[in-house]
């Protein structure tokens, strides 16, 4: 039997709550400076109320759906597992083989001679600028997404990768 370890991250609520909170001051000055703005005896101000409304609830509901959506990374025996949890839904998005893996890191991403096929994200913060990402090669095509695991999953993926690869 292998190694097991697992870990869920996800969204912080109180960068979307500032985020709103941005958005719906600079939407209420936009509709207060422009209410009473006509061009040509157009009423521009009623149609800027409603387009600030509008992006106000549209923002709203967006960051109430990612707020929901965890990632759970797994390392269950040789296997790398990444499960998408949105509300009661769970769903395995990448499930890699620890010897498959190329490389993973933040930076110094190594010349390949192959291109990367796709590139996906499983991350929750809104800035992460600086994430992790994982190549993988899955059949004859290299792979990458860009993930948010702790310093101790790194470790762990590294040491049984290197133990798979020296078996």
């Amino acid at each position: 039997m292998g190694n097991m370890y697992k870990e869920t991250i996800s969204r912080r609520k109180l960068p979307s709550i500032v985020k709103l909170f941005t958005i719906l001051v600079v939407a209420l000055f936009l509709a207060e400076v422009i209410k009473d703005t006509t061009i040509n005896g157009q009423d521009i101000g009623r149609i800027a109320i409603v387009f600030c409304v509008t992006l106000v609830v549209g923002t709203l509901v967006f960051e109430i759906f990612r707020c929901r959506v965890k990632y759970t990374y797994s390392i269950i025996a040789d296997q790398f597992i990444i499960h998408r949890i949105k509300g009661s839904e769970d769903k395995v998005v990448e499930n890699i083989k620890l010897r498959n893996i190329q490389y993973i890191g933040r930076n110094d991403m190594p010349k390949l001679n192959e291109s990367i096929k796709s590139s996906k994200k499983y991350v929750c913060s809104i800035l992460n600028l600086n994430p992790y990402y994982c190549i993988y090669k899955d059949g004859d095509k290299l792979k990458r997404f860009y993930f948010e695991p702790s310093t101790r999953l790194i470790e762990r993926i590294k040491i049984n990768r290197e133990k798979r690869l020296a078996s």
